[in-house]
C-alpha cells in the first residue's frame, strides 16, 4: 500500500504563515475573526458568491440555497436526477465496444459527464442532454474550473488561463445560461400570476434566484454578473470534489482488495462504498492549500499570534493526514477506518463552520441512511456500485497517468474494463 505524500503548494504560499495542525485549523475555520480568502481569480469568477462571502450576507445566501440540499431534495435529485444519469453516461461508453466486445473507458471523462449532467441540473442549465452538449459544456466548465484556481497551475502563464476561464465564461452564458435563465424566469412569473403551482417550477439554483429576486448587483457592469458567478460556483464545486475523489478511490479498491482478498464482493455494498469514498475524500483534497484572512490582531489558544488583515495558509491536506487524530496509518487507504468521536470520516475535506460545503450530502450521501427507495447514498457511492456492477476493474494493459503541470492531486486518465455491461 502507498502512503499519500504532502501536498505541492505554490511558491507564493511559502511566504505565509504556515498552520497544519487539526486543532489549529478547526479553531482559525470555525472563527468569526477570520474571513474566507484567495488568490486574485477565485474573486474574478466567484466574488460575492456562497463560497466566497462572509458575515450577513454569507447567511442570507446560506439560507437562501439550503433547501436545495434538504433530506427531501437530495432523495429527489439521486432517484430522478443522478441514476439515470450516471447509467446514461455509462451507456453511452458501453456502446462503443472493441471489436472483441470489450468495452475499454475512461474513467475520468466517464465521470465528468455524468457529473457535468448532474450539476447542470442541480444549477439550471438547459440542454446538457446529448453526449455532443454534455461533451461541450463539460469543456467550458473544466476551462472556467483551471481559472478559478490558476495559481495552482504550473503553467507559465497564469494570466493567460484566466483570460481562457474568461471566454469560456462567456461563451457558457451566450450557448447556455442566457436560454436556462430566461426561461426560468418566465416560469416564475407564470406562477406568480397563479398560472402555475410552486411544485411544477424547476427544483435548482437559477430557480431559486429568480424566485428571491436575487440576481444582481450594482458592480455586474465591471465584473462578471452576479447571476453567472453563482452559476460558476455551482458547476465548478458541484463538478470538482466528487471529480476529484472518485478516480483515486477507485484506484484505492483495486490496490485493497490485492492487499484484502477476503474483502472482494464489498465493493457492491453501499455501506461499505460509503467508507471507501469517505477514506479516499479524506486523503485527496481538491485544493492542496486554502486561505483565511484576519479582521484583527488577535491571538490563537496555541500562542500563535496574527496581525490584521494578514492571509493564513491553511493546510487541511497535511492536517487530514495526522497521526494523532487518525492513527499511525493515516497516509494510507483504509475503508475499515474508525475516526474519533465528532470528527466525520472525510476529515476537513468539506471545509468546517460556516463555510462547511453545502452540497456535501449530495456528493457523500447521508450517514448511516442511504437506501434503495428514498436515495440519499450519494453521487460518489452510487457512480461507484453502478460501474461495479457492470464488473468494472483496471485496464492491465493503460496504467493510469497523472497530469502534467498541475499542483493539484488528480488523475489524468484511468483506463478501466467493464467485463458484464
Amino acid at each position: 500500500m502507498q502512503a499519500v505524500q504532502d501536498p505541492i503548494v505554490p511558491d507564493y504560499v511559502h511566504g505565509l504563515q504556515r498552520i497544519t495542525d487539526f486543532a489549529e485549523i478547526e479553531e482559525v475555520m470555525k472563527s468569526p475573526e477570520f474571513q474566507i480568502d484567495g488568490a486574485d481569480e477565485r474573486f474574478i469568477f466567484l466574488d460575492d458568491t456562497l463560497l466566497m462571502s462572509d458575515g450577513q450576507r454569507h447567511s442570507e445566501q446560506k439560507r437562501l440555497f439550503a433547501p436545495l440540499m434538504s433530506r427531501q431534495a437530495l432523495a429527489y435529485y439521486e432517484l430522478k436526477l443522478v441514476e439515470p444519469v450516471v447509467r446514461q453516461s455509462i451507456a453511452e461508453h458501453v456502446a462503443k465496444k472493441d471489436a472483441q466486445g470489450v468495452v475499454r473507458l475512461d474513467l475520468v471523462p466517464l465521470i465528468h459527464a455524468a457529473l457535468t449532467r448532474i450539476s447542470a441540473r442541480v444549477t439550471g442549465v438547459d440542454g446538457v442532454d446529448t453526449e455532443e452538449r454534455t461533451n461541450r459544456f463539460r469543456k467550458l466548465v473544466l476551462v472556467i474550473s483551471a481559472a478559478t484556481t490558476a495559481s495552482f497551475s504550473r503553467a507559465a502563464d497564469p494570466k493567460g488561463m484566466i483570460q481562457q476561464g474568461r471566454d469560456a465564461m462567456q461563451s457558457m452564458i451566450d450557448e447556455f445560461l442566457s436560454a436556462s435563465l430566461l426561461r426560468r424566469r418566465a416560469l416564475v412569473a407564470q406562477h406568480r400570476a397563479g398560472e402555475i403551482g410552486l411544485e411544477d417550477l424547476p427544483r435548482d439554483m437559477l430557480t431559486t434566484m429568480c424566485l428571491a429576486d436575487d440576481l444582481a448587483r450594482d458592480d455586474d457592469g465591471e465584473k462578471i454578473p452576479y447571476v453567472w458567478r453563482q452559476c460558476a460556483l455551482f458547476l465548478t464545486a458541484s463538478i470538482k470534489t466528487t471529480s476529484h475523489a472518485l478516480p483515486h478511490v477507485f484506484m484505492h479498491i483495486d490496490e485493497w482488495m490485492r492487499a484484502h482478498p477476503e474483502d472482494q464482493g464489498k465493493q457492491l455494498d453501499p455501506e461499505w462504498l460509503h467508507q471507501a469514498a469517505a477514506e479516499s475524500f479524506r486523503l485527496h483534497q481538491s485544493a492542496p492549500v486554502r486561505f483565511r484572512r484576519a479582521v484583527k490582531d488577535l491571538t490563537l489558544s496555541t500562542g500563535r499570534q496574527v496581525a490584521r488583515g494578514e492571509r493564513l495558509a491553511i493546510h487541511t491536506p497535511i492536517a487530514n493526514l495526522s497521526d494523532a487524530v487518525f492513527g499511525p496509518d493515516a497516509r494510507y487507504f483504509n475503508p475499515n477506518r474508525t475516526v474519533p468521536d465528532g470528527l466525520k470520516p472525510w476529515g476537513m475535506t468539506f471545509g468546517m463552520g460556516t463555510h462547511a460545503c453545502l452540497g456535501q450530502n449530495l456528493v457523500t450521501g447521508m450517514q448511516n441512511k442511504g437506501d434503495e427507495k428514498h436515495g440519499t447514498h450519494g453521487t460518489a457511492v452510487c457512480m461507484l456500485k453502478a460501474l461495479y456492477e457492470m464488473g468494472a476493474t483496471l485496464d492491465p494493459d493503460h496504467p493510469a497517468r497523472r497530469p502534467e503541470g498541475n499542483l493539484h492531486d488528480v488523475w489524468e486518465t484511468v483506463p478501466i474494463l467493464l467485463h458484464t455491461a
